[in-house]
């Protein structure tokens, strides 16, 4: 797909996600994830790693047209959209995201992302740490353990569906 898509075309997005009737948003999720990642040679997202003290921001720039799966994260963290605009799609449904946004991702959150113009996402993670390695094992969900870790903190697992005036 070389044409990027317009944040009204909504027949991208019932593309992307497929079947969802009576499907758990995880299983939505991991089904894209799934074709995400068959497809990783094509997704070019350049990190950024950011420290100051008790803090490590993780910038990620990505070109329009980029799809893109976000890892679980454990704790209650801030992301920024820095610049650009992309749809996003949460177990709440779907929205447009223009830069500058900045919000608040609780526990358990992971989220479709289509990105319309070359944007920049921030995540924002309390820690000491300045190791990756140690920093990923404390705020992600490795994906054998996401339904494990979403039954200790109460993660009801309710169907997706799209809200009124979503595809």
């Amino acid at each position: 797909m070389s044409e990027i898509i317009s944040p009204d075309n909504t027949a991208l997005l019932t593309q992307i996600l497929g079947d969802i009737h009576n499907k758990a948003y995880i299983d939505v999720v991991r089904n894209v994830q799934q074709q995400v990642t068959e497809h990783a040679e094509l997704i070019d997202v350049p990190i950024q790693n950011h420290f100051a003290p008790g803090v490590y921001m993780r910038q990620m720039d990505a070109k329009a047209g980029t799809l893109v799966v976000s890892k679980m994260h454990r704790t209650e963290h801030m992301n920024i959209l820095l610049k650009g605009s992309l749809t996003v799609v949460t177990e709440n449904g779907i929205e447009l995201l223009k830069a500058p946004v900045v919000l608040k991702s609780m526990p358990g959150t992971k989220r479709i992302g289509y990105f319309h113009e070359d944007s920049s996402w921030i995540t924002v993670h309390p820690t000491n740490s300045t190791d990756l390695e140690e920093i990923e094992k404390e705020v992600i969900v490795p994906d054998e353990d996401i339904d494990d870790f979403l039954k200790s903190i109460g993660h009801n697992f309710k169907e997706f569906t799209l809200c009124h005036g979503q595809p």
